[in-house]
């Protein structure tokens, strides 16, 4: 039995203390300049300072084709605050890395964060006032450049800078609401609320939400700048309640239960008849003893799923043209392996594996391995419930499995050539970043355009897309079979 501890270490007691005169200012001065110290040494300076041009471009770009294309401005504003919504979320975890919760995915760090262990300053407050800088800190850095999508809803002449300045509250407002719901679950969860608990509560309010017809409100609260300023701040004050109330709810003594397990390293690896069978029942038990275990690549493909099904209506009620349903999931579904490949590596490093008697290269063939081991039934069954479900035709369903399998295959082997053991990480690298970007569009869009202008497809469009489809994926082994070698010189040369 473990002794009862606080996120980082301490005991209860050091987890309340009060601070020795630091002031908030300094503190988030000090916490602003830890941010950028870390971002800079992670990725390099001048490709860290470069990323939010690339959102900036990016946002644009897209906004312009959407609207171009007949995507009414509404519906372009709505997605650019859904996508505020759901990095809010994920930035709302930053905060508590230092906790047993993320431990397994960040490993035992030494940040500023963690300093109440060591100094009197209260977790509360510096964990406050963490928040308080990620929010702004990202606001600036990442929300910014996603406003200037406004220029393209309405146009440059028509946009002052005041209607930029309001969109870009607008989507800060949001985010803040998507990290103080992060926040208040994980408060929650170190209550000793089951975690199926809170994910069935979740599903319980948004399905009786669609069975209501009340999503609609939602939607409307959600999107400050198409609401009344009275609405917008009620909304910032239930954000400010709710971030507050989770701060006091938050237990700093909560720590996970100490688990036993049997030898399952054994058993998985004396079921694969592989030369690499050690390495592989490693990164496959590394999944299952983290938090939501194998379930996550499964839980990522279907909101992909959801995301895409919902993008395919909405298209559908704009132009009334439906697109290829097997064609069309089949291309974009292939992107869970970029969070797949996450899942697997995130708990890993390739320093881990200096000090035995293997190369570089057996570590990445074995991540390939567990990569098709694990992905392959992640996304098979969100493809199947997709064509099932938007009924598409044999020869549809036949080539998007073609492409599904192919460009999972290239989408992989792209980000492990590029990225190597750290896929997350280097979304904050605006080269590397601009360059799987590129990567990914490369096949993904004629395709989705094919998918879109013949309908069903044709023998001749569906023989021309399966070929490109195992082309592509031939190009994404090659390129994950170089990945080893590539990154094995790397670090000799470091």
């Amino acid at each position: 039995m473990s002794e009862p501890r606080t996120t980082d270490g301490a005991s209860a007691t050091d987890a309340d203390r009060s601070d020795a005169g630091l002031s908030t200012p300094r503190l988030l001065a000090i916490l602003f300049r830890e941010e950028w110290r870390l971002h800079t040494q992670l990725f390099g300076g001048w490709r860290f300072a470069l990323f939010p041009f690339v959102i900036a471009l990016l946002t644009v770009s897209a906004t312009v084709a959407l609207v171009e294309t007949g995507t009414a401005p509404g519906t372009v504003v709505g997605g650019l605050h859904v996508l505020a919504v759901g990095f809010g979320l994920y930035s709302g975890t930053a905060g508590f890395a230092g906790s047993d919760m993320l431990e397994n995915v960040f490993g035992r760090l030494s940040l500023l964060l963690s300093s109440s262990t060591t100094l009197p300053l209260s977790r509360r407050r510096l964990l406050g006032a963490f928040l308080l800088k990620d929010g702004l800190f990202y606001a600036v850095a990442f929300v910014l450049p996603m406003s200037l999508g406004g220029l393209a809803v309405d146009g440059p002449s028509a946009t002052p800078p005041l209607s930029i300045g309001l969109f870009w509250l607008s989507l800060s407002l949001v985010f803040a609401v998507g990290m103080a719901t992060t926040v208040a679950l994980i408060a929650v969860r170190t209550r000793g609320v089951p975690s199926w608990v809170i994910g069935l509560g979740i599903g319980l309010a948004v399905v009786g939400g669609w069975a209501t017809g009340r999503l609609g409100p939602v939607r409307s609260v959600l999107v400050p700048i198409d609401g009344t300023p009275a609405a917008a701040g009620g909304l910032a004050v239930g954000t400010l309640a709710v971030a507050a109330g989770s701060l006091a709810v938050y237990d700093p003594t909560y720590g996970r239960p100490s688990r036993t397990a049997s030898d399952r390293f054994a058993r998985i690896s004396d079921a694969l008849p592989l030369e690499d069978a050690p390495l592989v029942t490693k990164s496959l038990l590394d999944l299952a003893r983290s938090s939501g275990g194998v379930w996550k690549p499964f839980v990522s493909a279907s909101i992909l799923l959801a995301l895409v099904a919902a993008l395919v209506g909405v298209v559908d009620s704009i132009t009334g043209v439906a697109p290829a349903p097997g064609i069309f999931f089949g291309g974009v579904l292939g992107l869970s392996a970029f969070t797949t490949y996450n899942w697997l590596t995130q708990f890993d490093s390739l320093e881990a594996y200096l000090t035995y008697p293997i190369s570089i290269a057996d570590v990445f063939r074995a991540k390939r391995i567990a990569f098709v081991l694990v992905g392959a039934p992640a996304v098979a069954v969100p493809y199947l419930a997709a064509v099932v479900w938007f009924d598409a035709t044999l020869v549809d369903a036949v080539v998007g499995a073609v492409l599904l399998a192919g460009y999972a295959l290239y989408y992989y082997g792209l980000t492990v050539y590029i990225a190597g053991f750290d896929p997350n990480e280097f979304l904050f690298d605006a080269v590397r970043f601009a360059t799987f970007t590129v990567g990914v569009a490369v096949p993904l869009v004629p395709t989705l355009v094919a998918g879109f202008v013949v309908v069903p497809p044709s023998a001749t469009l569906a023989v021309a897309l399966a070929l490109g489809g195992i082309v592509v994926g031939i190009v994404g082994l090659v390129l994950s079979s170089r990945a080893g070698p590539r990154w094995d010189a790397r670090y000799r040369a470091e």
